[in-house]
């Protein structure tokens, strides 16, 4: 069975690794074991007993601190449990982990915890979050954008020639826009409209025009962003309703 040395062969390279990576190196460990339960000192005797120069034996407080960080992250995920059947020490897969079967399950499960369901606005989670998970970036913010712009229109009653930042100024205008809260004192209307017009003008008109180099966290962020200006609309709705 694979060691944790064979993938990180020393000291500095094991405490150089964030939590998150050293906690998917330590759960890809745990899928090769043999049993469906395990220790966390399955993993870190090995090193020492290796009685290798790459792990000093100085070392083994701030690995084992390192690791058992790592091995906590795993059960805040959801990915390891105690195991119910087992003295104390002993973990397992829950069914969420067991799912995870290969190295691309993984690590879709890893870019997906950028974007996790609860900040997710429901008109997103179906459409938006598997282009995220493909890596589609800039696909996945612009049509999150889209999803803002389309819901606005249909909440207004607007026709389909307004498009844009055109269309979130002329629903939100602070005077008399279809979508403005006129309870609200002028200078909150404005910045409601500003907001949402700012939003498209920044967020989906440029990948709209040219292709746009976008990072996974950058994305993961504009599609929270566009998550909140939906649940906007859906208040805005909500009161129109009551």
């Amino acid at each position: 069975m694979p060691t944790l040395i064979e993938y990180l062969p020393n000291a500095e390279a094991l405490l150089a690794l964030g939590v998150e990576d050293l906690g998917m190196i330590l759960f890809y460990l745990v899928q090769k074991e043999r049993g469906p339960n395990v220790t966390l000192s399955t993993f870190e005797m090995p090193l020492w007993n290796a009685n290798s120069p790459e792990y000093p034996y100085g070392q083994r407080l701030p690995i084992g601190r390192a690791m058992s960080e790592a091995w906590q992250w795993l059960q805040n995920e959801g990915l390891l449990i105690v195991a119910p059947d087992q003295p104390n020490g002993f973990f397992c897969l829950t069914r969420k982990g067991a799912q995870l079967k290969n190295p691309a399950d993984i690590e879709a499960y890893r870019y997906g915890s950028l974007l996790p369901l609860g900040l997710l606005h429901l008109q997103l989670v179906e459409k938006i979050r598997p282009m995220f998970l493909r890596g589609d970036y800039q696909i996945a913010v612009l049509q999150a954008f889209i999803e803002v712009e389309i819901i606005a229109r249909s909440i207004s009653g607007l026709g389909n020639e307004w498009v844009g930042v055109k269309l979130m100024r002329e629903a939100f205008k602070s005077e008399n826009g279809k979508l403005s809260d006129m309870e609200s004192v002028g200078g909150e209307r404005v910045a409601m409209m500003e907001l949402f017009a700012g939003a498209i003008g920044h967020c989906k008109n440029p990948s709209s025009h040219r292709e746009i180099k976008m990072d996974r966290v950058t994305a993961a962020r504009l599609i929270i962003f566009a998550s909140h200006l939906l649940s906007e609309l859906d208040a805005i709705k909500l009161q129109r309703a009551t």
